[in-house]
This record gives C-alpha cells, sequence and structure tokens, in this order.
C-alpha cells in the first residue's frame, strides 16, 4: 500500500460547510490489496473507499467532513485497516480552520453578587458574513426572574443582548434566550444565563 498524500489542509472553511477530499491508494504489490474498513475518528465524517485495489492498480478513499458545531484551528483522523502485511493500519489526517458563522462573546452571561439593586450583563452576537444578519426571539426560561433587551450594534451584522436580574428575586438561577437566526448554517443560537447572589 503506498498513499502519495498522507495529511491534507482545507486552509480556511466556514462553519457548516461539507468538506470532500479524496485520498489515492496504489497497490505497487503482486496481489490483491484489501481496504478492510475505513475509520473516521468522529460521527462528523464520512469515508467511501474501493475496498479491492489490484496489483498496480490505484483505488481511492473519500472523506467528507460536516463542519458544523467546529471552530477554529481543527483536525480529523481517520484510520485505513488493510490486509498489507507491512502497513496494517495507515492514518489520514485532515485539517481546516473552521470560522465561525455566527459569533458569540460574553456568554455565559453572570447576573448577581451582593448588592440589592438589579445587576445586567450583557452578550454580543455578531457575523463574519456579508449578509444581514437577522434574530428572532424564541424562547426564554427566566421569565419573572430576567429582563433582557436586544440592540443593534451595527446594523444587521452585531448585536448585544441585555439581561437584567428582576431587583428583589434574589434566588440563584440558571436558563436561557434561544434566538432564531435566518442563517441555515446556524438556524439558532442559546444564550445562558447564571444567577448566583450572595445574601
Amino acid at each position: 500500500m503506498v498513499l502519495n498524500q498522507q495529511i491534507h489542509d482545507f486552509k480556511s472553511v466556514l462553519e457548516g460547510d461539507i468538506l470532500s477530499h479524496t485520498f489515492e491508494v496504489l497497490n505497487q504489490g503482486d496481489e490483491d490489496l484489501k481496504i478492510e474498513r475505513v475509520k473516521p475518528g468522529c460521527t462528523c465524517s464520512v469515508a467511501h473507499f474501493d475496498p479491492l485495489i489490484p496489483p498496480k492498480g490505484l483505488g481511492k478513499i473519500t472523506v467528507k467532513i460536516d463542519t458544523k458545531g467546529f471552530e477554529g484551528a481543527e483536525r480529523w483522523v481517520v484510520k485505513v485497516f488493510s490486509n498489507d502485511p507491512k502497513w496494517k493500519e495507515a492514518v489520514l489526517d485532515l485539517r481546516a480552520n473552521v470560522k465561525p458563522v455566527i459569533t458569540i462573546t460574553g456568554a455565559p452571561v453572570f447576573l448577581g453578587g451582593k448588592k440589592k439593586a438589579p445587576t445586567t450583563g450583557e452578550a454580543e452576537i455578531s457575523t463574519g458574513l456579508d449578509q444581514p444578519l437577522i434574530l428572532t426571539p424564541e424562547q426564554f426560561t427566566l421569565s419573572g426572574k430576567v429582563t433582557y433587551y436586544i440592540s443593534e450594534i451595527e446594523k444587521e451584522r452585531r448585536y448585544k443582548v441585555t439581561f437584567q436580574n428582576v431587583s428583589g428575586k434574589r434566588e440563584n438561577y440558571r436558563g436561557f434566550l434561544k434566538l432564531k437566526t435566518n442563517f441555515p448554517e446556524k438556524p439558532e443560537v442559546t444564550l445562558w444565563i447564571i444567577g448566583r447572589f450572595e445574601n
């Protein structure tokens, strides 16, 4: 078994992109090379391969990766098991720098402390895409304990969500605000809010 390439770097990609790359496998022996199985390191990747490569023949292993939920410098490993006595297990290495479609900073939001007065916290939601981002509140689990409002920092690109605990409510809590987006790559975002109070 001879692999022309074992590492492939997709460079910069967007979260939600489906990546695909085909590795070539040469059989330089005088017997059939059997690719017994190809095992991706995570459920986000799928591999299709030629199970039998004749002598001096060329086979292919295609790996597909769903980048949904990944961010930053990522690496996926795929193991190739064959009947080559000298190389029973080969490793294919795929890399990418996954840029998030939507970036959230300041979450989870912490409210609380010793003060009797209401405390506030903020989170920011922004997009790096060249298309407008529209947020629609979908679910809020802290009604009566926390209020929130959404303001635009940069039109249809950056939003600030400000949370404030309701005055007089001093018990600890944990909840979230779920917002729907107009991006199919990231249809919703969830902001967690945690309240910790000292008497």
